[in-house]
């Protein structure tokens, strides 16, 4: 068995507390997910809807790991988000 097939996906959703703060700190949040992404941890994110939440597509081994992404995140740490769920996700076809 290989590692990646130990991984998991998880869908991150989060709603934004501070539309302000977002703006400021959106180039931080972007070049962090970017390096997640060049990774392999982050499959893909962004806004949805009318802006005020967001959806990441997380590759991961656990929740712990998905955490410290969140806590590790920009985002979190100028408080921009209001609340976040996360969700395993079970691929059926694709990626």
């Amino acid at each position: 068995m290989c590692e990646a097939d130990l991984m998991s996906y998880w869908v991150l959703e989060y709603r934004y507390a501070d539309m302000d703060a977002r703006a400021r700190v959106r180039p931080d949040h972007l070049a962090y997910m970017n390096g997640l992404h060049e990774a392999g941890t982050v499959v893909m994110g962004g806004p949805v809807g009318d802006g005020t939440r967001a959806l990441v597509l997380i590759q991961a081994p656990s929740e712990t790991d998905v955490q410290r992404v969140i806590e590790h995140d920009p985002y979190t740490a100028a408080g921009v988000g209001a609340d976040h769920s996360v969700r395993p996700w079970t691929i059926a076809f694709g990626v």
